[in-house]
């Protein structure tokens, strides 16, 4: 974790690793010792609809669980004036954000979504983040950007190249890429599509901070 002092702001900035305990883990650590005004999940997501593109940043209008076949929804605090004043500055989405409890390949997941939600995307921390800032009234957004389409899925468990932690491990990538060197050019496309996503959430961050 580390601040930065921005004009109007103190931004605290923490890299929570993969996976709903992590992160909820790491949001109740910061909030033993400071109480923010508002929490930010950011970070990548998969898309589950083919109206969602590689790039694309999405806000949580809604949140929900997956666990097993267990689907839970959490309701979100009503922020459409904050997130119309961010549109004016950069082209975000409305979606439903869809929190794996554990890994799922999209097709096992699609069973799973309402067709009634709006612009589905898939990732593994945002609920328990929610969940946590919910029960202490703090404020929470959520913004995603997408590093796959609903036509990519990933070929290995993300889990098989991270530590305990949800922490990335060039270790355990290479371990992985040693003994199934075909899934290198896999993981370079997908690196080509973390680089999209990672500027456009920068520059819709960067939006929002000016709109807060």
């Amino acid at each position: 974790a580390f601040r930065i002092l921005h004009p109007s702001h103190e931004i605290t900035m923490v890299e929570t690793g993969m996976g709903i305990e992590n992160a909820a883990r790491a949001l109740l650590h910061l909030l033993q010792a400071d109480k923010p005004d508002m929490v930010l999940s950011l970070g990548y997501c998969g898309a589950l609809s083919p109206d969602a593109s590689v790039g694309d940043v999405v806000w949580a209008s809604g949140v929900c669980l997956i666990d097993g076949h267990k689907v839970e929804t959490l309701a979100l605090p009503d922020n459409r004036e904050l997130f119309e004043r961010l549109a004016i500055r950069f082209p975000v989405r409305e979606g439903t954000f869809i929190t794996m409890k554990e890994w799922m390949k999209k097709r096992d997941i699609a069973p799973l979504v309402d067709p009634r939600m709006t612009l589905p995307i898939c990732d593994m921390e945002t609920f328990g983040l929610a969940r946590l800032c919910g029960s202490r009234t703090l404020p929470f957004l959520a913004l995603r950007a997408v590093s796959d389409g609903a036509d990519t899925d990933l070929l290995f468990d993300p889990w098989s190249v991270c530590d305990k932690s949800g922490m990335y491990s060039v270790a355990r990538a290479m371990g992985l890429f040693l003994t199934r060197p075909h899934l290198l050019s896999h993981a370079k496309e997908l690196q080509r599509n973390a680089k999209i996503a990672s500027a456009n959430l920068a520059q819709a961050v960067s939006a929002l901070i000016r709109v807060l």
